[in-house]
This record gives C-alpha cells, sequence and structure tokens, in this order.
C-alpha cells in the first residue's frame, strides 16, 4: 500500500511541481518509509520555497540522520532555561 501511494504521490508532484503541499506530504511519505535520501531532495525544495516550514525542518533532520523530531517544541527557549 505503501509503495503505490508513493508513486502516485511522485505522480502528482510531477503533475503539479511547485505544490509545496504536495512535495511536503511525499517527502513525509518517504522519511516514513526510510527513503530518507530521497526525500531530502523534496524537502529542499520545499524549504527554497517556505524557509520557515517548521515541518519541513523536523522531516529534514528525520531524513538525514533519523534524528527525532518534536513539533512546535522551542529548542532555544529549553536552552535558555538550562543555562539558567
Amino acid at each position: 500500500m505503501t509503495d503505490a501511494l508513493i508513486a502516485s504521490m511522485r505522480r502528482a508532484v510531477e503533475a503539479a511541481p511547485d505544490d509545496v503541499v504536495l512535495r511536503l506530504h511525499l517527502a513525509e511519505l518517504l522519511v516514513g518509509a526510510g527513503n530518507g535520501d530521497d526525500a531530502v531532495t523534496h524537502l529542499g525544495v520545499v524549504l527554497a520555497a517556505d524557509p520557515g516550514n517548521h515541518r519541513a525542518h523536523d522531516l529534514m533532520a528525520l531524513a538525514v540522520d533519523g534524528a527525532p523530531c518534536y513539533p512546535g517544541f522551542d529548542w532555544q527557549a529549553a536552552e535558555k532555561d538550562l543555562r539558567a
């Protein structure tokens, strides 16, 4: 099922390459399927179009090194708290 869904999403992205939402969804599926290398390409396009996209940043961390993602977590605030 996932392979068929990924193939379908790839075709959708090919048909609408500027659709950031489609690319982000495809990247999420690719990361979930363990294909981080392929996801990085799509996430790069998403981040070029929308540099502040937090979900894309979180997925990029997962795609690159499997780092856990914590959507919405304020790392800078946590760092300040630990310094205090």
